[in-house]
Parts: structure tokens; sequence; C-alpha cells
């Protein structure tokens, strides 16, 4: 695809399920380096609209392009999706993990021992993924799903369960990957995280919102921070 060219471009998807539409209006534009939040109560779409991004599910409305792909025609070369489920085998270790992920995505060289060093999971090598604690084993699944250097990051809930320390941590990592010129679609129940975006998109009802800002969205709604407006419209 053309550097220049949005990374993902679509306006008005939608999705129905059995003849019930459960999200309509999902319109976004992401370039290179840019970190763009999905925020909502549960059930809003947010997962749904990951989903669609990442060539899982498709589209039942509108258009657009992911990587320069048509959206309705699918495809994930080029997207890391990290899911809030972890997804690793959990009677192999760390390393086996690692190990077999890169085969799947055909990555050579020394990219796993740079993701270990990078993630600081060495001590974890030869522990069963099953015997990991909440936060290293998401640090794990992050690790795995950066081998192979995405262009475009869809990440859901990430930091959920984790310590404050380590969700700097993995902050820290969506900042550097963004200056470096990946792109970062992230839902998050923590809207304290969330101010972090530099963009939002709001999900109320099963309706996606125009992109907007942290401080526009406190402001339409009158309330003092994002976590308090999003309770608001809620309402």
């Amino acid at each position: 695809m053309n550097m220049a060219e949005p990374l993902i471009a679509v306006v008005g998807l939608g999705k129905r399920y059995g003849g019930r539409r459960v999200l309509q209006g999902v319109t976004l534009s992401l370039a290179r380096g840019e970190i763009v939040g999905l925020v909502g109560a549960n059930g809003g779409g947010k997962t749904t609209t990951l989903r669609m991004l990442a060539g899982l599910i498709r589209a039942d409305d509108g258009r657009g392009t992911v990587l320069g792909r048509d959206i309705r025609k699918g495809g994930s070369a080029g997207i890391g999706y990290m899911p809030q489920r972890l997804s690793l085998y959990p009677e192999l270790t760390v390393h086996e993990n690692l190990r077999f992920r890169a085969e799947i995505h055909d990555v050579t060289g020394p990219r796993v021992d740079e993701m270990v060093e990078r993630l600081g999971i060495g001590p974890m090598l030869d522990t069963r993924f099953e015997r990991l604690s909440g936060g290293w084993a998401r640090r794990v699944q992050f690790a795995a799903t950066m081998l192979p250097a995405p262009a475009l990051l869809l990440l859901d809930e990430p930091t959920a369960g984790l310590d404050i320390v380590t969700r700097n941590d993995l902050w820290r990592w969506l900042a550097d990957l963004a200056a470096a010129g990946h792109g970062i679609v992230i839902s998050t129940h923590d809207l304290t995280e969330a101010e972090r975006c530099p963009r939002i998109l709001h999900y109320a009802d099963g309706v996606a919102e125009p992109p907007t800002t942290p401080a526009d969205l406190i402001a339409r709604s009158g309330a003092a921070t994002l976590e308090a407006a999003v309770a608001v419209l809620a309402r």
C-alpha cells in the first residue's frame, strides 16, 4: 500500500446477527503513528469493530479499506490482533509459544529474542503459559502479537487485570510503536487510560459516534472526566 494512504479508511460499517442490527455507524480514518481508543458500555460494539477491522468477521454495511484492502474481502496480513481472551497454548512454555508463533508468520532472525528483551519476559521463557500470572501472560501475548511487526495493531482490553506498573509499561510500548509509525486501535474500559488517546470513538446502544477527542466528549457531556462523561452519555 502507499505509505501516505491511511491504514484504516472506513465509512458507516455495521453488523447484523440473525437480522438484528448490533452495530452501525463505524467511521474512521487512521494514519500511521496514530492511536485511537474505543470507549463505551459493554455490548456497545467495540469488540465487533475490532473483529471487522481484523478481517475475522465481515461487515454487513458500509465500505472502506484496511491496509489498502477492501474490508468486505477481508485479509489479515500486516494486522496484529490481540483479543481480550488470551489465545496462546497453555501447555507450551513461553519460549515454545513464541517460536511457534514466529514459524506461523515466517518470522526469522533475532526477532523473538528482541521481543523477549523488549518486554522483559526472559525470566519466564521456560514457564508453561498456563502457569503465568495475568500480568506476565499479557506481556507474552503482546510479544506474540508483535512478532511479525504488524503495521496495524488492534488491541481488545490489553490492560485488563494488569497491575499499575505493567499497565504503564504497556502504554509506554504503545507510544514507542506509534512513534515508529505503527497505527493502533485500542478498546479499553479504563477511561483514565483512554484519555491518553488523541482521538476516541464513543459507542452507545450499538452506534459508533464520529471520532472525537476525549476533551470534546467531556465538554459535550458537561462532566469533569472522561469516565463521568461516558456514564452521563450512557444515561
